[in-house]
């Protein structure tokens, strides 16, 4: 069976400085942690340096340059971007305005000196590409604490559309799926899939575990083995060159169940009768994840009706044409697209299942009561930079003594790989 995941384009908003070029000399602007202090105007030859805009509770002074002229940087606490002038040295610059103000000393031939409270942290976050509409959203300025994982990385709930089989109608309608602005999973049938989908990884869809051959065992357990699922990994990764994390049982049968872990997979599609996850849900059997399959020619409405606010709905389909009855349960491309984009519109995280996956599991290792601080352990076959999204009532979130930057769509988003954070 095939497994379809979607997702939405993540948006990081960045603070623009200005410059004003027209004021000589001035003496470096005050470094402080209120409020950016204006720079004084001098004489041509003074030192040239940046003062610091921001709120009385933001922003940082820099160091300034030597020689050249400078303009007069800083501005009133209120005021917006100001930037000190160049020199024959290099340059200086100064913060952002009212809630988040910092400032960068300028550059001389000998090196280069620089505002701020810490190293900001740099990771990857794979699973998080996607970003929901809101944009924004201030920086929570209340006491250090609060540590709290937002549900579904921020969305209303999540929808992971799967396919399975690699039928032929599913590279023939890719372009359609494409558009839906949802990313989803192929389930591939390892020794005839071919490599026509290799083209797909690099818009963000995943390749997935659907075994070898995909042997019947619904009439005969025994053909459900371990070499079934490791051999597809293996033929999976030198055909994709990409590590394979998730399994679609094939059939949906539990008999597959224990050949999963075993070959370094972390979760499982298994039973295909429905359901949907809530977070934080430690009842559910990673190896056993409940899915949904349309029945044939399924309504649109039919499969948006499977999405449920707060929770995560994993969809199974394998194609959209009959092909003389070589597909089972096939949906209508058009039924199918058209649930895919209502998915996305309304709000549902339309991401791929490991990437879903992951983020419903990292946000169970990291306790409800947390306020401050949290640690915790991967657990085994987990897939590398992962990521999680949270809010605090104010505060540095920090992980292995870095900052975490603020997002203005409303969160910090931290590494799982790290194992630690901390709101200071």
């Amino acid at each position: 069976m095939k497994h379809l995941i979607s997702v939405s384009a993540l948006i990081l908003s960045a603070a623009a400085c200005s410059s004003d070029p027209n004021t000589n000399g001035g003496s470096a602007g005050a470094s402080n942690t209120t409020a950016g202090a204006p720079g004084t105007a001098g004489k041509p030859g003074g030192s040239a340096g940046s003062g610091v805009a921001g709120s009385p509770s933001a922003g940082s002074g820099g160091g300034g340059t030597t020689a050249g002229s400078g303009n007069i940087a800083g501005s009133a606490p209120t005021a917006g971007t100001s930037s000190g002038g160049t020199s024959s040295g290099g340059t200086s610059s100064a913060g952002t305005g009212p809630t988040a103000g910092t400032s960068s000393g300028g550059t001389t031939s000998g090196g280069t000196s620089s505002g701020g409270s810490g190293a900001t942290a740099s990771f990857k976050c794979d699973n998080l590409s996607l970003a929901p509409t809101a944009t924004g959203v201030a920086k929570p300025s209340g006491a250090a604490g609060g540590l709290k994982v937002i549900d579904w990385a921020g969305f209303k709930g999540a929808a992971s559309f799967t396919f399975d089989d690699g039928r032929p109608s599913q590279m023939d309608s890719y372009a359609a799926l494409k558009a839906t602005g949802a990313r989803f999973t192929w389930f591939l049938i390892a020794n005839s899939a071919g490599s026509n989908y290799k083209t797909t990884i690099a818009d963000g869809q995943e390749i997935g575990n659907h075994t070898q051959s995909h042997p019947d065992a619904s009439s005969n357990a025994s053909l459900a083995t371990q070499a079934q699922v490791t051999d597809a990994q293996t033929n999976l990764k030198k055909t994709y060159g990409v590590d394979v994390h998730s399994m679609a049982a094939p059939n949906c049968l539990a008999a597959w169940k224990p050949y999963a872990a075993p070959a370094k997979l972390f979760q499982n599609r298994g039973p295909c009768g429905g359901g949907t996850l809530a977070p934080r849900d430690k009842n559910v059997d990673l190896l056993s994840l409940p899915a949904y399959m349309p029945p044939e020619n399924a309504a649109a409405s039919v499969i948006t009706g499977q999405l449920a606010m707060g929770k995560w709905a994993i969809f199974v389909v394998h194609g959209f044409v009959n092909d003389n009855g070589a597909t089972y349960h096939p949906v209508p491309i058009a039924n199918m697209t058209a649930a895919m984009s209502q998915a996305v519109k309304d709000g549902y995280w339309p991401e791929t299942m490991t990437n879903v996956g992951a983020y419903f599991q990292g946000q169970m290792l990291i306790p409800e009561t947390a306020t401050t601080s949290a640690t915790w352990t991967l657990p085994a076959n987990f897939p590398p930079n992962m990521c999680v999204r949270i809010t605090t009532t104010g505060g540095t979130v920090t992980q292995k003594g870095q900052d975490i930057a603020w997002d203005s769509h409303g969160y910090y988003q931290i590494s799982l790989d790290a194992g630690e954070v901390t709101v200071k």
